[in-house]
């Protein structure tokens, strides 16, 4: 029943590629996933690609959107990713923690965008994603701050919510866009703090 019920919606509105519009049945067609470059990890961070074109869309997409649907390409594109990288035994890591959204923009939006994509590319690791950091403020967006005031927005945004994940663990920091690395330093300096034994910065796309 289930199945002819899906059957019938595609009937009515067919499956299209979420960034082109082409009809298909993937959520990002070959084309569009071809049009994305892996970059080299720089300054000790792993980001897949600049965060623009077919990337830049299909994020925003996924995060404003609630296409869910493409969290599992993006999730490919990461593994993929990362299997092209020198340096980067993602094996060897304990945990994956996403960067949190506060409560009130979780309840907003209704996901966290990084944490539904580590579970996509972390189930292929079997590395279990925790929610280890807890987001105490609810800060004002980072794109829409200059750089100087990024650092100081974020600064005490965070804390750990659960010890145990954390304590002598070597841990893939994870979120979806790397811009000044303000969030990214705020988290990773909690989680150090807090008896990490290594931190790892992966993020899907890098604002250039």
């Amino acid at each position: 029943m289930l199945k002819l019920f899906d059957n019938l919606l595609d009937l009515i509105f067919p499956p299209r590629c979420e960034v082109c519009k082409k009809l298909g049945t993937v959520t990002l067609c070959p084309s569009c996933f071809g049009q994305i470059k892996f970059m080299k990890p720089h300054m000790g961070i792993y980001s897949a690609s600049i965060y623009e074109g077919v990337l830049r869309t299909a994020i925003h997409r996924f995060k404003f959107d609630r296409r869910k649907g493409l969290a599992s390409p993006l999730g490919v594109m990461l593994v993929q990713y990362l299997s092209q990288v020198e340096g980067m035994d993602f094996k060897a890591l304990d945990v994956i923690i996403p960067v949190p959204l506060h409560h009130l923009r979780l309840r907003q939006r209704g996901f966290n965008q990084s944490e539904v994509l580590a579970r996509s590319f972390g189930k292929y690791y079997e590395t279990p994603v925790v929610g280890a950091l807890e987001r105490v403020r609810d800060t004002k967006a980072q794109f829409d701050l200059p750089r100087e005031e990024r650092f100081h927005n974020i600064a005490g945004a965070f804390k750990v919510a659960d010890s145990k994940a954390v304590y002598n663990k070597r841990i893939m920091l994870f979120d979806d866009i790397y811009t000044t690395g303000a969030t990214i330093a705020e988290c990773s300096k909690v989680l150090k703090n807090a008896g990490a034994k290594k931190v790892e910065v992966l993020t899907l796309s890098r604002a250039i």
